[in-house]
C-alpha cells in the first residue's frame, strides 16, 4: 500500500509542478499580470498544506495538528486538486491535440496553431472556472446519496422468490474521507429500505486496518430478513490482512463468502448467494459454484464487474459489483456512455447491463478515493426487486 500511496504523491507533485511552471511563465509574460508573480510561490505552498498534513498523518502515521477529516484540511486539499488536475488533464490533451496538428502541412499548421491558441485561452480560463465550481460543489455534495430503485426480471423465477428485495451498498471506504458519522446515514437508509437480503461486495476500509473497526461498529446494526453477505474488494487485501478483516466481519453478524457459497431457503425454494474474493486476489468461480445446480437461482458478490461475460456463462442470473465508484468524477453522460476517467479501464461503469439471460447491477458505492468529491455521480444506495 505504501508504493501506491507513492505513486499517488508523485503524480500529484508532478501536477502541482507543471501547473505552477506553466501558471508562471504566462504570468511573467504579461505586461497587465506580472506584478502577480511574485505571488504565485506562495499560493502553491499554502494551498498544498493540506495536502503535504493528511499525507504525513496517513501514510507515515504521523501527528499533525489538526484532524485530516476536519472540513479546513478537507476542503481546501478537495477544491484545490480537484481543479489543478482537471486542468492538467485538460492541457495534456490539448499537448495531445497540438502534436496532431503537426501532421499538416506548414501553411495550414500555421493557421491551425494561430486559431488553437486563441481557443486554448477561452477554453482554458472557462474550464478552470468549471473546474473550480465543480470541485467545490462535488466536495460538499459528496455525501449525498441516492437511493435508486431497480426491477431486475429473471427467467424461470420461481413465483415464491418473485417479489424479493435485495439491499445493496458497496464501496464505503471507512477512512478519513468516511467517517463512522458518515457511514451512520447510510447504514440507517438502508436499514429504512427492509430489504429481505443485503449484499455488500466490498472495499470496506480504504487501506489501513484499523479502518475496519469504524465500518463494523456501524454496519454490523444492518438488518435483513435472509442475511446480510459481503466479498472482499481490492483494498482489503492492500492491508495484506484480508483473513482478520473477514473474521471481524463475520463476528459481527455478517457472512464474509471467499471463493464459496451459501444456500438460503426463501418460501420453500433455494437460492444460491455466491462470493468470490477480488479478482486480481485469488477469485476462484470454480471453486465457489462447486456443486450447485445450473438451473438453481444463483446471485454473485464479485467486486469488480470487469469479468461479467465470464459469470454469463456459467448461467449466474444475477451479479452485483461495485469498484468503479460509477466514475466517481463524470464529466458527462451521453445514453448509456460514461465521459470519465473509469470508462477507460471498463465498459461496466454503473447501473444495470445484460448479457443474455445473465444480469449484472454495478453499484456507484457511497465512499471516495484519492479525493474526496463527486461530480456528477452521486453516492448511491440500491434497492433491487426480482421479478
Amino acid at each position: 500500500m505504501l508504493a501506491f500511496a507513492l505513486f499517488i504523491l508523485a503524480f500529484m507533485a508532478t501536477v502541482q509542478i507543471y501547473i505552477y511552471r506553466k501558471l508562471n511563465l504566462y504570468i511573467k509574460r504579461s505586461t497587465k499580470l506580472n506584478k502577480l508573480s511574485k505571488l504565485i510561490l506562495p499560493i502553491f505552498i499554502i494551498f498544498n498544506l493540506p495536502a503535504i498534513l493528511i499525507f504525513t498523518g496517513r501514510v507515515f502515521k504521523a501527528q499533525i495538528p489538526i484532524e485530516p477529516s476536519n472540513p479546513l484540511l478537507l476542503y481546501p486539499y478537495s477544491i484545490w486538486y480537484g481543479t489543478t488536475i482537471f486542468i492538467f488533464l485538460v492541457m495534456m490533451l490539448g499537448k495531445v491535440f497540438s502534436t496532431v496538428m503537426k501532421i499538416f502541412p506548414k501553411g495550414q499548421e500555421k493557421k491551425f496553431d494561430e486559431s488553437r491558441r486563441k481557443f486554448m485561452r477561452i477554453a482554458l480560463t472557462t474550464l478552470s472556472v468549471y473546474a473550480v465550481a465543480g470541485s467545490t460543489v462535488g466536495t460538499i455534495k459528496r455525501n449525498d446519496y441516492k437511493i435508486e430503485r431497480v426491477k431486475i426480471r429473471i427467467r424461470n423465477l420461481p413465483d415464491e422468490i418473485r417479489g424479493l428485495t435485495i439491499g445493496l451498498i458497496s464501496d464505503i471506504h471507512s477512512g478519513i474521507f468516511m467517517t463512522e458519522e458518515d457511514m451512520f446515514q447510510y447504514m440507517e437508509a438502508l436499514n429504512s429500505l427492509k430489504p429481505d437480503l443485503i449484499l455488500l461486495p466490498g472495499d470496506f476500509i480504504t487501506s489501513d486496518l484499523e479502518e475496519i473497526y469504524p465500518f463494523i461498529n456501524v454496519f454490523k446494526n444492518l438488518k435483513a430478513k435472509y442475511g446480510i453477505f459481503a466479498s472482499l474488494g481490492n483494498h482489503e487485501f492492500f492491508t495484506r490482512q484480508p483473513q482478520r478483516i473477514a473474521k471481524i466481519i463475520e463476528e459481527n453478524g455478517i457472512r464474509v463468502l471467499r471463493n464459496e457459497s451459501e444456500k438460503i431457503e426463501i418460501n420453500g425454494k433455494e437460492i444460491f448467494i455466491i462470493g468470490i474474493d477480488d479478482l486480481r486476489y485469488g477469485a476462484d468461480l470454480d471453486k465457489a459454484t462447486k456443486n450447485i445446480d445450473s438451473e438453481k437461482v444463483k446471485i454473485l458478490l464479485s467486486h469488480k464487474p470487469y469479468d461479467f461475460p465470464r459469470f454469463a456463462r456459467y448461467q449466474i442470473q444475477l451479479t452485483v459489483s461495485g469498484h468503479t465508484h460509477g466514475g466517481q468524477i463524470v464529466f458527462a453522460k451521453i445514453d448509456d456512455s460514461y465521459i470519465a476517467p473509469a470508462s477507460l479501464v471498463s465498459k461496466f461503469v454503473a447501473g444495470h447491463y445484460k448479457i443474455g439471460e445473465s444480469h449484472l447491477y454495478v453499484t456507484r458505492g457511497i465512499g471516495v478515493v484519492g479525493l474526496p468529491l463527486r461530480l456528477n455521480c452521486p453516492p448511491e444506495i440500491t434497492q433491487i426487486i426480482l421479478v
